[in-house]
């Protein structure tokens, strides 16, 4: 009989309200700190995605700075550069710049410099 009373002691203490109470902040507390880590190991995770494709975007970068090393160190890529960024020619060479008509600058420029008859001149000429 002791014991039916020692155990009916207990469940009154483990079971009153202010355990319950205790315990639901105990819990509240877990599950707010477990929400806590879980976020921070979401933005880890991402931030290690970002991280990986800028490595992979530097190792691509330095592939192609090597490759462009390679070119400068041979004589045509060091020349090709040099006339690119300084416009030199070597000596007895010419430079020919060819400059394509466009018809359109041409009927605008026309257009807006001509009188009424300069108009009705060009479009006598435009249907022969």
């Amino acid at each position: 009989m002791q014991e039916f009373q020692e155990k009916r002691k207990l469940r009154k203490i483990i079971f009153s309200r202010k355990v319950l109470v205790l315990l639901a902040f105990v819990l509240t507390f877990l599950i707010f700190s477990t929400a806590k880590v879980y976020i921070k190991s979401r933005n880890a995770v991402s931030k290690n995605e970002e991280i990986k494709k800028e490595v992979a975007d530097l190792e691509q970068r330095k592939s192609d700075l090597q490759k462009e090393i390679s070119r400068l160190q041979s004589e045509s890529g060091a020349e090709e550069e040099v006339r690119k960024k300084f416009n030199v020619q070597k000596p007895g060479e010419n430079a020919l710049v060819i400059v394509e008509k466009n018809n359109e600058n041409d009927k605008i420029n026309q257009g807006e410099s001509s009188g009424f008859f300069t108009k009705i001149w060009q479009w006598i000429k435009d249907l022969w």
